[in-house]
């Protein structure tokens, strides 16, 4: 069919093509914004093939067998859970079974459905009188009008009296709050796994004193999360919550990056968070402007080019002080002469500290620097050890490239030997008296000696001469 030459048609054709082409531009676009949208929810898995090939470059890391099957395995687990970034945290020995740990940022929604059901576990729950309780016997017999009738009793002979009842002294400690999750300690989330493959297992937040009992003990693991935690002090929990609180205290102390790798991102604002009481609890960030360091400063022995980015722990268990003297102003104004003692606050090192301020271990520094190698110093890196947790490993390159790992038995260097927290002494449990003391068992010899002191008197001896002077008498009678 042939179109008539004319202005009107060719306005029509060139007004259809025009339709259909902007139809197709805009279904161009529209895709394009589902595939950035995709982009973006898609969680991000830290590359750990790469990481582990610098970190056999230096000495340590994987097998390349059994790093490929961990690689797949944290794929599988960010496809299944609803985080965001997911990273190898590292490898935990055991004494039957291994731990592969994975540390993963949950995203927002699962991050604000935690925190929802935390506060609601912290609301106090509502008391209510209970409608079914039936009323007591007493209260039916006075509502019924009825006189108390007085039934003689039988007569109960009088029990001896006994020394008062012994009164513990004991008080507990002051229980302190556990940290939200996406907070201080909880602000990673860690998954387990005893063979890449296998499902993995989230594990529960940590608590203050599960940090404090942990910091007491030495245990290995077992590779069972359910097995029994036996110390002293008691541990509140099993095996899954002590391998949690040891996570933390490696996380924590072993967590380092070159000078300058990270920096402050958008987080909480500083005029709500006391930055000289632990260093707060600010969110930080890869900087996008870090150009790295040459192998001669990141090797200084010095370590001023290192810096810690994990969160300091407190002796309290917690990352950010929490007051316990908030209660006691009111009792210290009525009774200044006998007031119970503030607790002076805690105070840790800051975000971004150097390792230079670590404390040292017997003489040895905190950190052993190494170069992987001399042979080629252009393409080597810079490799650091601990010497306080054994198998936390760091690298950095003179490049932009950087990551920390761990693979040991999830144990502390404490030199010279570990002395375990010895028992209390046990309270005197009655008043000592002549009631509760215990009587030694008398002997023959005693027993004799009792015998004869407790012999009748003998009878008086006659006196010489009574009996002859009453015969005499009775004979003159006669």
């Amino acid at each position: 069919m042939k179109f008539p030459k004319t202005t009107e048609c060719r306005h029509w054709r060139f007004t259809l093509v025009a339709s259909k082409s902007e139809k197709l531009d805009q279904e161009g676009e529209e895709e394009q914004e589902l595939d950035l949208e995709e982009d973006t929810e898609k969680p991000r898995v830290v590359d750990l093939i790469e990481h582990n090939g610098y970190f056999r470059e230096g000495g340590y890391g994987l097998p390349d067998s059994e790093c490929y099957a961990l690689y797949i395995a944290l794929h599988m687990l960010a496809i299944k859970e609803p985080i965001s970034t997911v990273r190898f945290f590292g490898k935990i020995f055991g004494t039957k079974m291994n731990y592969y740990v994975a540390e993963v940022d949950l995203t927002i929604e699962e991050l604000d459905r935690r925190i929802r059901e935390f506060e609601l576990k912290d609301m106090p729950g509502e008391e209510g009188l209970d409608e079914d309780k039936p009323p007591d016997a007493g209260e039916e017999q006075k509502e019924l009008g009825g006189e108390e009738t007085k039934e003689e009793k039988p007569k109960v002979p009088v029990p001896p009296k006994l020394p008062p009842l012994p009164k513990s002294t004991w008080t507990p400690p002051i229980p302190i709050p556990v940290e939200r999750p996406g907070q201080g300690v909880n602000k990673k989330v860690f998954y387990v796994c005893n063979q890449p493959g296998e499902p993995w297992v989230v594990l529960p937040d940590v608590t203050p004193d599960q940090i404090r009992v942990a910091r007491l003990t030495v245990r290995c693991m077992t590779g069972d999360l359910d097995a029994e935690v036996l110390t002293f002090p008691p541990f509140e929990g099993t095996e899954r919550n002590y391998l949690r609180a040891q996570i933390a205290r490696i996380h924590a102390s072993t967590s380092i990056s070159p000078q300058g790798f990270f920096t402050f991102g958008s987080g909480e604002e500083e005029e709500d968070i006391d930055l000289e009481e632990g260093g707060g609890d600010l969110a930080f960030s890869p900087n996008p402007y870090y150009r790295g360091h040459t192998l001669k400063d990141l090797l200084d022995s010095n370590l001023t080019y290192w810096v810690h980015h994990g969160r300091y722990i407190l002796k309290q268990g917690r990352t950010l002080w929490w007051n316990p003297n908030a209660g006691m102003d009111e009792g210290v104004e009525e009774e200044e002469d006998e007031g119970p003692v503030p607790i002076p606050p805690e105070s840790g090192p800051m975000l971004f500290t150097p390792l230079s301020e670590d404390a040292r271990i017997e003489g040895l520094p905190a950190w052993s620097t190494r170069i992987s190698s001399t042979l080629v110093p252009e393409r080597a890196l810079a490799v650091l050890r601990s010497n306080i947790w054994p198998g936390a490993v760091a690298y950095s390159t003179s490049g932009k490239k950087s990551e920390c790992l761990y693979v040991g038995w999830g144990l502390k260097n404490q030199p010279p030997n570990f002395s375990p927290l010895q028992l209390a002494l046990p309270q005197d449990e009655y008043i000592i008296g002549p009631e509760v003391m215990e009587m030694a068992d008398p002997t023959f010899a005693d027993e004799e000696a009792y015998r004869i002191a407790h012999l009748p008197p003998p009878p008086p001896p006659e006196l010489p001469g009574e009996g002859e002077g009453f015969a005499l008498e009775e004979e003159e009678e006669d």
